[in-house]
């Protein structure tokens, strides 16, 4: 059994290739186990365990194991931390890789693959909200599908975010143009697209602000009681998700506007897989404003650690 690296996960799967994996598996029908969650003791706030199954047509798997532990930044450490087995299709374990490492790659090829039938196609405008680890990676896979010229980095920690946009630098190449943006709501104005990856409980990004064509990629919360942005943003928006099951399950962008009146089920109008399979029609015009959420399927671990395993050999 063979244990792949963080750095032989990156090596591995270029963004490119993580999203066109991705576009295949979403048209494939894999399988996924309800998302189970345990409480860890211990530690200040809710210390989490997720386990994470799925299975393609054949029978091959993954799982991943995945801690969140939000008081670990008090000690330098990742506040998500993971594990990912492979499984043959005759359940053998093939490989262990280093799971946050294929968490943030597919998280955000997830994010462009959605772009790709969402954004606009001549977008070169983006706005990444937020400095946490996932950050950089969000603004490499925007800029992977889109011919993105400038990116924006703002967060509420000018020295974070200066770090964050280094890092976006040396991922995308000093043909990007990136920089930190001292105001929200001026940068939002003007971005094509605007990617928030943070762990706000409480929105940060407001409607009045969205010009019209914007895209807005939601995929930090993953909580019901936590949201990135406002009633008036789900209000002008056009609105699709990852997985109706886990939007509908997950998603407090979503379920608490649903759950007082301001939007109704029916205003999300397809999840990814059905964007892939054209049952479900994306941007029909340059003006429309279209919020795509993500809380993260199994679907994504398992299709790109197989992709991995694959080059590997």
């Amino acid at each position: 059994m063979r244990v792949f690296t963080a750095e032989e996960v990156f090596e591995l799967a270029p963004m490119a290739q993580v999203v066109e994996c991705l576009r295949l598996a979403f048209a494939a029908g894999h399988r996924v186990s309800p998302r189970q969650v345990a409480t860890i003791p211990g530690g200040k706030g809710d210390r989490l365990l997720l386990y994470m199954p799925a299975f393609d047509p054949e029978g091959g798997g993954a799982v991943k194991l995945a801690t969140i532990f939000p008081d670990n930044g008090m000690s330098s450490l990742p506040t998500i931390q993971a594990a990912l087995v492979v499984f043959s299709s005759r359940g053998t374990p093939v490989a262990v890789l280093d799971g946050a490492a294929v968490t943030r790659l597919r998280t955000a090829a997830a994010s462009a693959l959605a772009s790709t039938y969402l954004s606009r196609a001549d977008s070169t405008r983006l706005l990444i909200v937020g400095t946490g680890a996932l950050a950089p990676y969000m603004a490499l896979a925007h800029c992977t599908v889109r011919p993105i010229g400038e990116v924006g980095v703002w967060g509420r920690c000018g020295e974070r975010a200066s770090a964050t946009a280094a890092q976006i630098r040396a991922l995308v190449g000093q043909q990007v143009n990136v920089r930190t943006v001292p105001s929200l709501d001026g940068a939002a104005q003007t971005a094509d697209i605007i990617c928030c990856a943070t762990s706000s409980a409480h929105p940060l990004l407001e409607g009045e602000w969205l010009r019209c064509g914007a895209f807005v990629d939601l995929v930090g919360s993953f909580s019901p009681e936590r949201r990135e942005a406002d009633d008036e943003t789900v209000r002008r928006a056009r609105i699709f998700v990852d997985t109706f099951d886990g939007a509908l399950t997950e998603a407090g962008d979503l379920l608490d506007p649903l759950r007082r009146g301001v939007i109704s089920e029916a205003r999300i109008e397809g999840e990814l897989a059905d964007l892939v399979s054209s049952r479900v029609t994306g941007r029909c015009h340059d003006q429309e404003i279209i919020l795509f959420k993500s809380v993260g399927t199994a679907v994504e671990d398992l299709a790109v650690a197989q992709m991995i395993v694959k080059r590997a050999r």
